[in-house]
């Protein structure tokens, strides 16, 4: 009787784990600007803001000039179902304004489709 029950168990467990699959983001190149968008859709926020740190990028330089597959990185996270990295890039992403609450906002479904990304291009001036 317990070997029927850990196997309907782990069956279950398994059957949930592939109901909720989500799209897997896959960086098309190395480039800085990538790598924030691939964290952006994918990441915690926390490691959303270690990335953003390690890209020695300001948060608005991010949120205004940074494109994920022609689309604006904030705009990206939302449509990638990131909620939390989205409301932390809309605190700095100029000329958007949110009047929806979060919570009652839908968030598109998880496809489980592999998605390639590629970063807009980002211009950098080193000063002295």
């Amino acid at each position: 009787m317990m070997r029927v029950f850990n196997s309907v168990l782990i069956g279950l467990c398994l059957l949930g784990a592939s109901a909720t699959q989500a799209a897997v983001y896959v960086a098309a190149d190395k480039s800085p600007a990538t790598r924030l968008c691939v964290s952006a859709a994918m990441d915690s926020a926390i490691g959303f803001v270690i990335k953003m740190r390690e890209s020695n990028m300001s948060r608005p330089f991010i949120a205004n000039r940074i494109t994920c597959n022609g689309k604006n990185i904030t705009a990206f996270a939302y449509e990638a179902g990131n909620s939390k990295n989205y409301q932390r890039l809309s605190r700095y992403h100029r000329g958007f304004v949110e009047i929806s609450d979060l919570a009652k906002a839908t968030m598109p479904e998880p496809t489980g489709a592999v998605i390639e990304i590629q970063g807009g291009s980002v211009a950098l001036f080193a000063g002295k």
